[in-house]
């Protein structure tokens, strides 16, 4: 059974927690307290245990499905899982650490490109992929 519900509440505490740290980003002094760098960490923990979900409940049967369009849907967002994993990863190792004044514009801009990713990743799953499945 393919566990749509679980994996839509996923979506539901990624988008929550991406709304409590985006407004966090604009307040310079929450950049350097350790609160904030677990909340990312939590983020990608989160973000990253949903795509794991998704890859193991998911995508084995759709790509082996005689259906070209769930192979091909299935394939697109596995590429995008593989590439989202990386960018996120990437982002916490170098941004959760003290910023420098100097790079806080750079920090709020590059939060932004992955929140926004993040928000059509799961536009796509509720509206392209999941559908497909029900």
């Amino acid at each position: 059974m393919i566990p749509i519900a679980e994996l839509k509440n996923e979506n539901i505490e990624i988008e929550n927690l991406r709304k409590i740290l985006a407004v966090l980003v604009g307040n310079a002094e929450m950049h350097t307290n350790s609160i904030f760098c677990e909340l990312l960490e939590r983020f990608q923990a989160k973000l990253s245990n949903h795509l794991k979900h998704e890859a193991r409940s998911l995508y084995p049967d759709l790509l082996t499905n005689d259906n070209k369009e769930l192979k091909t849907v299935a394939k697109r967002f596995l590429d995008n899982t593989f590439e989202l994993e990386r960018l996120l990863n990437n982002y916490i190792k170098h941004w959760c650490h003290k910023l420098e004044n100097k790079e806080l514009n750079k920090f709020i801009k590059e939060t932004e490109e992955v929140f926004t990713l993040v928000e059509k990743r799961i536009h796509l799953e509720e509206n392209k992929l999941f559908p497909l499945l029900a």
